[in-house]
């Protein structure tokens, strides 16, 4: 009896998963996998997560989940690890926009490439969600920056 009762929620827990809109998708081709909604701080670790351009915090908001916090600090962004141990990130250009009433926007728009100056170590949840077991490092350096459909894709190489 028990196993049909658990049979009978498990099959109605995936039937409503599928009843419900989903969040507006990238034109360019995703890689399979995976994606993971979260928040990033885009200011540098070294100025105290409050002036420049980095990546300062992140703050895991689950898998392909919406990030509804009122109180949100951080800009809406969703990422992937690839089996080249790369950290896809993607950010839409709306969120850039509302994010910090849009200062950070101009180290996007327009771009090829951004710089990262400070490393930064994503948290040990947001590793954990990515599929990671092991600390996901964001390396200083130079990386390049896709713009399509209103979208931005940075690819990390950890």
């Amino acid at each position: 009896m028990k196993k049909i009762f658990l049979l009978s929620l498990l099959t109605m827990l995936l039937v409503s998963d599928f009843t419900f809109a989903t969040w507006v998708t990238s034109c360019i081709p995703s890689p399979p996998g995976i994606w993971i909604k979260f928040e990033f701080v885009f200011h540098r670790p070294k100025k105290d997560c409050l002036t420049g351009f980095g990546i300062c915090m992140d703050v895991t908001a689950g898998i392909d989940g919406s990030i509804s916090n009122t109180d949100q600090k951080g800009c809406p962004v969703r990422a992937q690890l690839n089996e080249r141990n790369q950290l896809t990130v993607e950010v839409t250009e709306e969120a850039l926009t509302k994010y910090e009433r849009g200062s950070t926007l101009p180290y996007f728009k327009g771009k090829t490439n951004i710089t990262i100056q400070d490393p930064y170590t994503l948290s040990p949840g947001t590793c954990r969600a990515l599929g990671s077991n092991l600390p996901l490092t964001i390396k200083p350096g130079v990386y390049p920056v896709l713009f399509e459909n209103g979208i931005y894709t940075i690819v990390f190489q950890l």
